[in-house]
């Protein structure tokens, strides 16, 4: 059985929760078991923005987000689920992406699907739902879909072509295609691994992705490819030759 682990960013049990007790359901049908992580119940301090997890691969700061962090590093798949607070995610679910800044440099999750849910009584979902899915991507993930509902449709169950994408990826993550700008962002984050840090560096080396045109073999489109690997090269050649002039 696989385990997908769904980080929920409410307070309350409320619409979003409910969404995701019904997406357990229908996971379930499929032998997948869906356990809820409820942010609100955990210690999750303020990122200090210190950097050190960065530059060191550590944290100064003692909290349940280690716990957290390595519970989706074992998951199969994730969820990130979140009520609209004020036109975005909730305050919780934003500091702990804070407290995975590491992962943007060092991706932790690749192969991963990661679906993105979010209700809101007002406006808001689009830009909410597209903050998720750009969290994902830059956790090196699988951009999986996302499930929203507003005030006008609340009610609606969510259906098994909602997750379906989800469960493919699930069973095949190398079927996914990824999109010219997630071509790019990886391109943006290898020139970053390559050219300024050498922890970076090793840790991209060690998972072969020096050389690659993205994470893991997928389905690629040719155009696509030639495009980000262009830009890669470009800003590999512009962000060492300005290292060597700070250098001298």
């Amino acid at each position: 059985m696989k385990k997908v682990v769904a980080l929920l960013g409410s307070k309350r049990r409320g619409n979003t929760y409910h969404l995701l007790i019904q997406i357990k359901a229908l996971l379930a049908e499929n032998d997948v078991d869906l356990e809820i992580i409820e942010l609100y119940r955990f210690e999750i301090k303020d990122c200090a923005g210190c950097t050190v997890c960065v530059s060191k691969g550590s944290c100064i700061l003692s909290d349940d987000v280690p716990q957290i962090m390595e519970q989706l590093v074992k998951a199969d798949g994730i969820i990130l689920a979140s009520p609209v607070y004020l036109q975005q995610v909730s305050g919780k679910i934003k500091t702990f992406i804070d407290r995975t800044c590491s992962w943007y440099h060092r991706p932790a999750l690749t192969k991963k699907p990661i679906l993105c849910v979010a209700t809101t009584k007002g406006s808001g979902l689009k830009a909410t739902l597209s903050y998720l899915q750009n969290v994902a991507t830059q956790w090196g993930a699988l951009n999986a879909g996302a499930i929203g509902r507003t005030i006008f449709n609340l009610e609606k169950h969510v259906g098994k072509r909602e997750i379906a994408k989800f469960l493919q990826l699930l069973d095949d993550p190398e079927s996914y295609a990824p999109t010219l700008h997630q071509l790019i962002e990886f391109e943006v984050q290898k020139s970053l691994a390559l050219t300024l840090s050498e922890l970076d560096t090793a840790y991209w080396n060690a998972h072969n992705w020096s050389n690659q045109s993205y994470f893991y073999p997928c389905k690629r489109v040719p155009f696509k490819r030639a495009i980000s690997g262009a830009i890669g090269n470009l800003m590999r050649k512009r962000m060492g030759k300005r290292n060597t002039d700070i250098s001298h």
